[in-house]
């Protein structure tokens, strides 16, 4: 289990954000992220079950790493998170 604590100067309270990078300027929950093992079936499970597509899956930075954003039906953000094969 892996937990991101992060504290942004500048950030604030109570502020709607428009997307994922928006979300890290605010202060307190941001979103909660989620190892998962494929990320594009968690995705499409999670949308037909109520939540709502912020960012699709897409490649991430760390090489064969993929991830992707969607808001639950209370408008929590969640971050999939699929690492790479080993």
């Amino acid at each position: 289990m892996r937990l991101e604590l992060i504290e942004r100067a500048g950030a604030s309270r109570n502020r709607a954000y428009a997307d994922p990078l928006d979300a890290a300027s605010t202060l307190g929950f941001g979103h909660w992220a989620v190892s998962v093992r494929d990320v594009d079936t968690a995705f499409a499970t999670i949308v037909a079950a109520g939540g709502s597509e912020v960012w699709p899956p897409a490649e991430a930075v760390q090489p064969g790493a993929r991830f992707a954003y969607l808001k639950d039906p209370e408008g929590n953000l969640i971050e999939l998170i699929q690492p790479p094969a080993r």
